[in-house]
């Protein structure tokens, strides 16, 4: 319940600060399958790999890091993750009134994803942590969620008996949590 409450706080928060720009009409079915960049904020555009956002290998920790905390997750879970104030103040900088609509585009597809997720039963793990340690039956991986130029909102499919799936809210349907969670 804590998650939802605060998607809603900050959805009103952030449809009511700025008025959008009013903008030429666009063909939502075409500006979708040709500008992800929109909905992917925190990138390195000189070197757009937009596969690298949703592979494991892309978050994980492989130097041992000293003196910092991290998140256990050790249950199957579908992991929520919101960018932390710093994130959102880095974006307001670089993308300007940009950032309204891309803020709005990724509530948006989270709160798809959420609605999906919860009506197939399964947990959900909101974090804005950095560190998150995922420990499954067979393996344990050390994730940095916070490394530049990776996605700001995102979500991780965790069951213990598989290797946690890094997946795009937009791409979240009901096929695809019962394939992962084998529901």
């Amino acid at each position: 319940m804590k998650p939802k409450f605060i998607l809603i706080i900050l959805i009103t928060f952030l449809g009511c600060s700025k008025p959008k720009s009013i903008q030429e009409p666009v063909d939502s079915l075409t500006q979708a399958n040709t500008d992800t960049s929109r909905l992917l904020p925190a990138m390195d555009t000189t070197h757009y790999d937009y596969d690298r956002y949703f592979q494991l290998e892309s978050y994980l920790i492989k130097d041992k890091i000293e003196n910092k905390e991290f998140k256990l997750i050790d249950f199957d879970c579908a992991i929520l993750i919101y960018p932390t104030d710093e994130q959102i103040d880095e974006m307001k900088k670089e993308f300007g009134e940009d950032f309204y609509t891309i803020a709005d585009d990724n509530l948006w597809y989270l709160g798809q994803a959420i609605g999906i997720i919860d009506s197939m039963q399964v947990k959900q793990l909101s974090t804005m942590d950095r560190f998150i340690t995922i420990v499954g039956k067979a393996n344990t991986w050390d994730l940095d969620i916070r490394k530049k130029n990776l996605p700001a909102w995102n979500l991780i499919f965790f069951k213990t008996t598989k290797e946690p799936k890094i997946i795009s809210t937009v791409d979240v349907n009901v096929d695809s949590v019962r394939q992962y969670f084998d529901l």
